[in-house]
């Protein structure tokens, strides 16, 4: 999913950074995840901030039932721990 959204911002940024619609077939589950996910990832780029309760309280609010089980929620989480490792994976930093 990561590299999934890494694609999505690389294409969105060479477009002029437009919104971009995510639909899955529920819209409350799969494509909520990866909002969530993408918001995260997002907000710890430029914020430096890891905070999934905040996102997706504020999914809900644009879309009621956003993340509505604990293995949804969970998914998301482990979607950044894939993130961040991937930090070390491609990191060009000497110690």
């Amino acid at each position: 999913m990561v590299s999934v959204i890494e694609e999505v911002s690389k294409v969105q940024r060479k477009t002029g950074n437009h919104p971009i619609v995510i639909h899955g077939l529920d819209t409350v589950s799969r494509s909520a995840i990866f909002c969530g996910v993408a918001t995260t990832i997002e907000r710890c780029k430029t914020e430096g901030v890891v905070d999934v309760f905040q996102v997706v309280k504020a999914m809900r609010v644009q879309k009621p039932g956003a993340i509505q089980t604990l293995e949804q929620y969970k998914s998301i989480f482990e979607a950044l721990l894939a993130y961040i490792d991937s930090f070390e994976t491609y990191s060009n930093f000497a110690s």
